[in-house]
């Protein structure tokens, strides 16, 4: 049983732990979207499971300092290369048998993990930049603030962040619509990138108690 009163080195794994889970859930079951938000295509699920990633990075950058904050950074990025390798093979690997119980959902089973070798790859390069950003924009202002005003830069950096990263994983991940004619740059700007952005500012600035809580638990008080 994990036991809040853990010690620092516990807590620290706990929100490491957190924060992979985070990061495989949102990427793997990203492509379902649910019919609430604020465009007429609605919101992919992974939008209650990412804002936890960068809330975990100001939660231990406050404590441990950027340094620690970009290790975790680090850690997704290769949680990120590892699961778009299993993928891979997962996809591409033949059934057993051609004629069980398995083929009947073979298809099924390369269509959804297929798609989501495509935004593994959006993803990875989405997550670098945007993580860092956000990471950059925390520390930079918690230079300024001192130990005041958390909330500021908690919003400040996540806003922009959570934009680079969804601009960057729409325009990858949608690429093929663009080519196609199916999008246009500005339009999938207005349909995809502006509401998936602002559900994330809503999110975050929701989530800004569990931010001081966060720290709270973590420096031990």
């Amino acid at each position: 049983m994990i036991k809040l009163k853990a010690d620092k080195e516990t807590k620290v794994f706990i929100l490491l732990g957190l924060y992979v889970a985070a990061l495989v859930a949102s990427n793997l079951l990203g492509g379902k979207l649910m019919p609430v938000g604020f465009g007429s295509r609605g919101l992919t699920v992974s939008i209650i499971m990412f804002p936890l990633l960068f809330l975990i990075t100001d939660i231990v950058g406050e404590v441990h300092g950027k340094r620690m904050a970009r290790k975790f950074v680090n850690v997704g990025l290769i949680t990120l290369f590892v699961l778009l390798l299993w993928q891979w093979f997962s996809v591409v690997v033949p059934g057993a048998v051609p004629n069980d119980w398995y083929a009947l959902y073979n298809n099924a089973y390369g269509t959804v993990f297929g798609m989501t070798i495509t935004f593994t790859i959006a993803s990875i390069l989405a997550f670098f930049f945007g993580q860092y950003v956000d990471v950059i924009i925390y520390h930079a202002f918690k230079r300024i603030h001192k130990k005041r005003l958390m909330w500021v830069r908690n919003n400040l950096s996540t806003f922009a962040g959570q934009f680079i990263d969804s601009m960057i994983w729409v325009y990858i991940a949608f690429s093929p619509r663009l080519f196609d004619g199916t999008f246009t740059v500005w339009s999938l700007f207005n349909i995809v990138v502006l509401p998936y952005w602002l559900a994330k500012v809503v999110v975050a600035v929701l989530d800004t108690p569990l931010c001081y809580l966060g720290v709270r638990w973590l420096k031990g008080k």
